[in-house]
């Protein structure tokens, strides 16, 4: 993978990252936010915003393609 390409594959991941953010903070701030069922919209996309973080790309090791 090109510095090029990583570092657009990092920049939509961290986008996608601050959306799910976002509708998190969005969703517990409603007056509603108490229903089980944001409660659990809250806590998926609380997941989907780690998980991104998880699938950031390293520096690979020296003689190492990244995703090896």
């Amino acid at each position: 993978m090109t510095p090029r390409e990583q570092a657009a594959f990092t920049a939509g991941i961290e986008a996608v990252r601050q959306m799910a953010l976002v509708s998190a903070v969005t969703i517990e701030v409603r007056d509603d936010a108490s229903r089980v069922k944001n409660q659990a919209a809250v806590a998926a996309l609380q997941a989907l915003a780690e998980g991104a973080r998880d699938l950031m790309l390293t520096e690979p090791a020296a003689g190492q393609e990244v995703g090896s």
